[in-house]
């Protein structure tokens, strides 16, 4: 297993200090979230990161992470 892929993002909890967890391993892509979903706000500059982290870690899957 690689190293997971820790992408910043701003919760209402705790503005800026967390951060998604995202990792490949045995041909699944893993992704970890420090809170629900609909209480996660991001900025143009993390949403990007994710979108380019998510890009890099699909590549990595068989068949290059095409839709299924």
């Amino acid at each position: 297993m690689r190293e997971p892929v820790l992408v910043r993002c701003n919760t209402v909890e705790h503005d800026g200090t967390e951060s998604l967890q995202l990792s490949v391993e045995g041909g699944r892509l893993t992704i970890i979230t420090p809170t629900v979903y609909n209480r996660t706000r991001w900025s143009a500059e993390q949403v990007r990161q994710l979108r380019d982290t998510l890009t890099r870690l699909l590549g990595q899957l068989p068949g290059g992470g095409g839709v299924r």
